[in-house]
């Protein structure tokens, strides 16, 4: 069975914050403290959440929905993701790794995500104006 599970929030592309340690730290911390196994970095979740931002971006607005129509679960399968179960949180204004967590920690549907038990990987993105993309998934089913 594939889910799709999507909360709408925002968030702005600088650079990439996926691979960096600190927001790997920062997300396994918080599902270790929540009782949740570790996930693993997603260089093709990675690619999918990055294009979402940038398109965000470009067309100056700010949802799931990109703005060919695309929802996160055709985003990932462009990316070459296998998916069984995906889902995303957007932010959009929090200057830093810490300000965008506590958001979504903050957030019941952001914070489902983050804690699900069906996800194994995420990405994470920081992009220009402060536009945040995570995506979380698990591959195949």
């Amino acid at each position: 069975m594939r889910a799709v599970l999507a909360v709408a929030a925002v968030l702005v592309l600088t650079g990439t914050a996926g691979a960096d340690p600190a927001a790997l730290r920062s997300v396994n911390t918080f599902r270790a403290e929540n009782g949740r196994t570790a996930l693993q970095y997603s260089a093709m979740l990675e690619t999918a959440a990055l294009a979402h931002a940038r398109d965000m971006i470009a067309e100056q607005f700010f949802a799931h929905t990109g703005s060919d129509g695309s929802g996160v679960s055709d985003r990932v399968t462009r990316a070459g993701y296998a998916w069984c179960v995906v889902a995303e949180n957007i932010a959009k204004g929090q200057n830093d790794l810490a300000e965008v967590m506590a958001a979504w920690a903050g957030s019941e549907g952001h914070r489902r995500n983050m804690l699900s038990r069906e996800v194994t990987e995420f990405a994470l993105v920081h992009a220009a104006e402060d536009t945040w993309v995570m995506v979380l998934a698990r591959p195949g089913c």
